[in-house]
């Protein structure tokens, strides 16, 4: 909203705008719905003057000029480096009522859909969120652009809607849509995907997004000799076979060495607005890279601090960060920024390339007790069950360390630990109160095993091969370590009434340090 005032001269910004000309503006700014929203909310028309007013005489102050900030924006391209469409972020396909985000076609045996019943033994997922309203088998075709001689549209029907969101009674569904994928026309090949209304006939390609072809993924990346010459790109692999054992279990024939690009990926929930600091984000980065993490997907808010942006690029040269654009354009009844759609793309986006993937918020670390690294901590898993690869994902279980509760004095006193706000050393105090599993638990997983991933669980329905499992961690074996300030409609504490003391993490302070100040570095050089 600030932005469209940024073209204006200061001063007249100051003497010239009314109310009544804020209001004008705000209400074709909201029509338009290409504000990015915050998740609080707009704010009233009065206040929203005054902080417009005190924003244009900080600006003023400290840059002397106004600049704006254009939005991210990525692309999407081949293993060859054509660019194959333009991957920027939600596209519209009702104003105000449906949106889409990316595209995937799919060969896995999955319980949502038969491949039988389907052209090619494959389909294509989209990922949407749209009004609980409508109802969208009877309502939309999936349509399906082509690129050959000349362009190819084919419109194609919906097989099946899964519902993602486990807030129910919101406004807005977060939806898996599956649609049959149809024998592609020889010399052609399939660019992007949409969905059409059904009593509408003229196609719009400018509303669909890139279709990743999951068939074609593997982990040719880790043979690059320049691996940061894209990101977020899957490569073909011409050794990938999948059968299906007698049983019926679907298998997948590739060899086990050197599957993957790296073993231990990271996502998060999508970062938006001022809320995390460079420093939270360093931090993140660096403790969850001495346990094993090799690679982080962050989706992006266009309205997040330009300076955090940088610190993203900075690792994203690196290899270390993939970096994708997520602003939803309708926020109001849509779950937290619609983190369940991130969660769901990144799962399929990192699938054949990763071979865990690791889903938390910022503020929280699977921390293995009686090892010092992740991967010790799987082995150590592994070896008290009868069949280890049948595992399709890991639960861990939450416990608080209060953000309110004192220093620990070790800490405190190590003048680089309170520079850089080292919060897995500072907070030592945690709950006397372990969270169940479901309740705040996060999940490490195997995304090839998984259809769909919930944010606290893995459903035992959703995972892909018939005779796979959830494997709850014990809290003698890891524990997600969540820092922050504990909620107010939290229970756990008063439970049990007291703290107990947890210095764990201690073991690890000269390496944490090193890793931190070093990510400080970095970042402060991006600036």
């Amino acid at each position: 909203m600030l932005y469209i005032y940024f073209y204006l001269k200061p001063f007249s910004l100051l003497q010239f705008i009314s109310e009544r000309e804020m209001k004008r503006i705000f209400l074709r700014k909201q029509q338009s719905q290409e504000a990015s929203c915050l998740a609080t909310g707009y704010l009233p028309i009065k206040a929203l003057v005054i902080v417009l007013l005190v924003t244009s005489i900080i600006t003023i102050y400290v840059n002397k000029k106004f600049v704006y900030r254009t939005p991210i924006h990525f692309s999407r391209t081949t293993e060859s480096g054509v660019e194959v469409c333009n991957f920027s972020d939600f596209q519209v396909i009702e104003p105000g009522s449906a949106f889409l985000y990316s595209a995937y076609i799919d060969d896995r045996h999955a319980r949502d859909v038969s491949l039988a019943n389907t052209s090619t033994g494959a389909v294509v997922r989209l990922l949407v969120y749209y009004l609980r309203t409508i109802d969208a088998t009877s309502r939309w075709n999936c349509r399906l652009f082509y690129n050959g001689q000349t362009d190819h549209i084919v419109d194609t029907p919906i097989l099946a809607v899964t519902d993602l969101d486990e807030a129910s009674t919101r406004r807005f569904l977060v939806a898996m849509v599956v649609c049959d994928f149809p024998k592609t026309p020889p010399h052609y090949v399939l660019r992007s995907a949409s969905l059409a209304n059904r009593n509408h006939s003229v196609p719009f390609r400018e509303n669909s997004v890139c279709v990743v072809d999951l068939r074609n993924s593997s982990s040719s990346l880790s043979k690059s000799t320049n691996q940061d010459r894209f990101h977020g790109i899957l490569y073909k692999d011409s050794s990938r076979t999948e059968t299906n054992d007698a049983k019926g279990n679907h298998k997948d024939n590739r060899s086990t060495q050197d599957i993957y690009n790296v073993k231990f990926t990271v996502c998060t929930s999508p970062i938006h607005g001022k809320y995390y600091k460079i420093e939270d984000i360093v931090n993140f980065i660096e403790v969850n890279r001495f346990f094993g993490a090799e690679k982080f997907v962050f989706y992006v808010d266009n309205n997040t601090n330009p300076k955090l942006i940088n610190c993203f690029e900075a690792y994203r040269k690196r290899g270390i960060v993939e970096l994708y654009s997520f602003t939803p354009t309708v926020c109001d009844g849509l779950h937290y920024h619609g983190q369940i759609v991130s969660i769901s793309d990144c799962a399929y986006r990192t699938m054949y390339r990763t071979r865990y993937l690791i889903n938390q918020d910022p503020d929280e670390v699977i921390v293995p007790l009686k090892t010092d690294s992740w991967t010790s901590m799987l082995k150590a898993i592994h070896s008290r069950v009868r069949n280890p690869d049948l595992i399709a994902s890991y639960s861990f279980r939450n416990q608080f360390f209060p953000l309110k509760a004192p220093d620990d004095i070790a800490s405190l006193n190590n003048t680089l630990i309170r520079r850089y706000n080292i919060k897995a050393l500072l907070k030592t105090s945690k709950e006397n109160y372990i969270h169940p599993h479901v309740t705040r638990s996060k999940v490490m997983a195997r995304p090839e095993r998984i259809l769909m991933w919930h944010v606290h669980l893995i459903h035992p329905k959703n995972v892909i091969r018939r005779n796979d499992t959830v494997h709850f961690t014990s809290p003698v074996d890891a524990l997600l370590f969540h820092y922050r300030s504990v909620p107010t409609n939290d229970r756990s504490l008063s439970r049990n009434g007291k703290l107990l003391t947890e210095r764990r993490m201690l073991k690890f302070t000269d390496s944490l340090i090193d890793r931190v100040q070093t990510g400080m570095n970095l970042c402060s050089g991006a600036n």
